[in-house]
Formats: structure tokens, C-alpha cells, sequence
């Protein structure tokens, strides 16, 4: 009698996908939603986000400064959103926080962004507060 090896495979497989402590990742601060999103633009829409969303023009962080950690980096400007306040980086590894991408941030400062513009190399600190990113210096690279 021939038995089928797939069996017991089928059966672990099945009940790999059923574990309860699977984790699911943080998608929480992936990117700000704000009303310049659109279905159509690549990493821009988080999982969850309805594009037709707003954010409000001026979010706050609730700042406890035991928590708030900064973090330097390095990229070019792909987008600046004046109205809103926030700049679309393509940028490098951020040592300690997330690896390289696109992504857009939102500043503490709307005027840091009045001399960028896109292709634009530059050195940005950014602020971390529990997930909840802002840059809070943004120069042109030299």
C-alpha cells in the first residue's frame, strides 16, 4: 500500500497557520495620512488607511521627554507639502530605527521647509516618540 507524504505536511502547515501567538507587526506610524495621499502612489498608503482620510495640518506629539529618542539621517527629497507640513525622503538606513525607503515625515517647523525643494540632498535629525516620528532639523547636504 502506498501512503501519501503530503498528509502529514498538509496537517502541520494547517496547523502552523492557526497558531494564537503569531504576532502581528506595528503598522501603526508607517507614514502620516494626510489628504496628499492617493491610492495610486507607491508606499505611500498605510495598510488600514482610507485615502479619502485627513490628518490634521498641525499634528501634535504629546511629549514625555523621558521617551522621545532622536535619530540622525541622511536622503533626498522626493516631495514637499507646504500646506501640511511634511517632506517625502528617499532616504537611507536610519541606524537604530527602520532601514532604508520613501517615506513621509512630518516637521516641527513648517518653516524648515520653505528653502527645499525635490532633489534636494539633505541631513535631518529625527525625533521618536514611541512611534510617532518628526524631523525636527532638515538642512541641504553639502
Amino acid at each position: 500500500m502506498r501512503t501519501n507524504k503530503f498528509i502529514p505536511l498538509t496537517f502541520s502547515l494547517l496547523f502552523s497557520a492557526c497558531q494564537p501567538n503569531m504576532q502581528t507587526p506595528n503598522i501603526q506610524n508607517v507614514a502620516p495620512a494626510s489628504p496628499s495621499y492617493n491610492a495610486n502612489s507607491a508606499n505611500r498608503n498605510a495598510v488600514g488607511q482610507n485615502s479619502n482620510q485627513t490628518a490634521s495640518p498641525s499634528p501634535t506629539i504629546a511629549a514625555d521627554k523621558s521617551k522621545i529618542k532622536t535619530f540622525d539621517g541622511t536622503g533626498a527629497v522626493t516631495k514637499v507639502n507646504l500646506e501640511i507640513g511634511s517632506v517625502e525622503l528617499n532616504h537611507e538606513e536610519i541606524k537604530g530605527l527602520m532601514p532604508k525607503m520613501i517615506m513621509e515625515f512630518y516637521v516641527s517647523d513648517k518653516k524648515m521647509l520653505d528653502q527645499l525643494k525635490v532633489g534636494d540632498k539633505v541631513d535631518f535629525v529625527l525625533e521618536d516618540n514611541a512611534g510617532a516620528e518628526q524631523i525636527v532639523s532638515i538642512k541641504k547636504s553639502k
